[in-house]
Order: structure tokens, then sequence, then C-alpha cells
């Protein structure tokens, strides 16, 4: 066996299954502020929160698929 045949076996690592509670780096509290304070600056006080980001494509077209 070649070394590139060797090498073409080898298994390649898989990406861990994707973590059932998204990963962000500010706390929830945090979040909440920054919405609050962006609400106000776009003068829309207490506009209701996403419940989750739009994907690429939604973001692309302006609304959800």
């Amino acid at each position: 066996m070649t070394p590139l045949e060797r090498l073409i076996q080898e298994s390649v690592p898989a990406r861990p299954e994707k973590p059932d509670v998204p990963h962000s780096l500010w706390t929830q509290q945090e979040q909440d502020r920054h919405w609050t304070d962006l609400c106000e600056a776009m003068r829309v006080p207490g506009q209701k929160r996403p419940a989750r980001p739009a994907t690429p494509a939604e973001a692309q077209h302006g609304h959800a698929a």
C-alpha cells in the first residue's frame, strides 16, 4: 500500500453533534439589555424580541423562509 493510499484510508474525525443550547458569549441579561437599548435607539420601545436569529437565507431575503 502506498503512503497516499494509507492517507486516504485514514478516518476523518466528524464534527461533534450540535449542542441543544446555543452558545453565546453574552449572558441572557446582557442580551435582553442590548435588545432593549436597540429598540429604544430605533424608536420602537417594547418591540418583541425574535425567538431565534435569522438564517443566512432569511437575512438575505429579509423574511422567514
